[in-house]
């Protein structure tokens, strides 16, 4: 539900949630531009799933985080950046 870099949030970065089908093959669900506190907001059916929620920072490449839906319940994901090389 946030994303962060150098332990600080980070507002207006582009967050994709895809489901990962059974074939291992990705299906693009939603995306969303993190608040001014780096945090994001997806709604899901309860059903049983494989979810991929990933984000990509300018020139770097992208950080995912898998999280498996089993029921009705809040599922918290931080996804961290590597700092900036300088």
């Amino acid at each position: 539900e946030e994303v962060t870099a150098d332990g600080r949030s980070v507002p207006n970065a582009k967050v994709e949630l895809s489901r990962i089908l059974e074939d291992g093959s990705m299906k693009k669900i939603d995306g969303r531009i993190t608040t001014e506190t780096g945090s994001f907001k997806f709604r899901l059916s309860p059903d049983a799933a494989k979810y991929r929620v990933s984000v990509k920072p300018d020139g770097a490449e992208p950080v995912t985080k898998d999280v498996d839906i089993d029921g009705a319940a809040v599922y918290r994901v931080a996804l961290n950046l590597p700092p900036k090389s300088q």
